[in-house]
């Protein structure tokens, strides 16, 4: 779908080096949280699994694709922040403001957008 362009929306500003500095430091926390939550579900499991415990196994094992999922996406965003391309709506391509991206650093749509994902 091609982005969708409202020139009636106002354009966010772009992220100083003090903002971008603080996005980092969510970012690099979140990845360390996900990093640390993987590495504990993935013990788990294989404990799970050595002892026969196939439910608790299954269980662990969709719990594990949802961290690895967004492990995957921190990385992404780590990229686009690397590649100053982050913080630019996937909807319209406009960029979103600091506010937003500091509640949700992951976020990928601006607000105005964000119904249509």
């Amino acid at each position: 779908m091609p982005p969708i362009h409202d020139a009636t929306r106002p354009v966010a500003a772009p992220l100083t080096i003090a903002q971008r500095i603080c996005l980092q430091e969510l970012l690099d926390e979140e990845w360390r949280a996900q990093v640390r939550q993987l590495t504990g579900l993935a013990t788990a499991y294989h404990s799970a699994e050595s002892a026969g415990d196939g439910s608790a196994a299954e269980h662990l094992s969709a719990a594990l694709a949802v961290v690895r999922r967004r492990l995957i996406d921190v990385e992404s965003a780590l990229a686009r922040l690397e590649s100053k391309t982050y913080g630019a709506c996937d909807g319209c391509d406009r960029r979103m403001p600091f506010e937003q991206l500091e509640m949700n650093p992951l976020a990928r749509f601006c607000t105005s957008c964000q119904p249509l994902a």
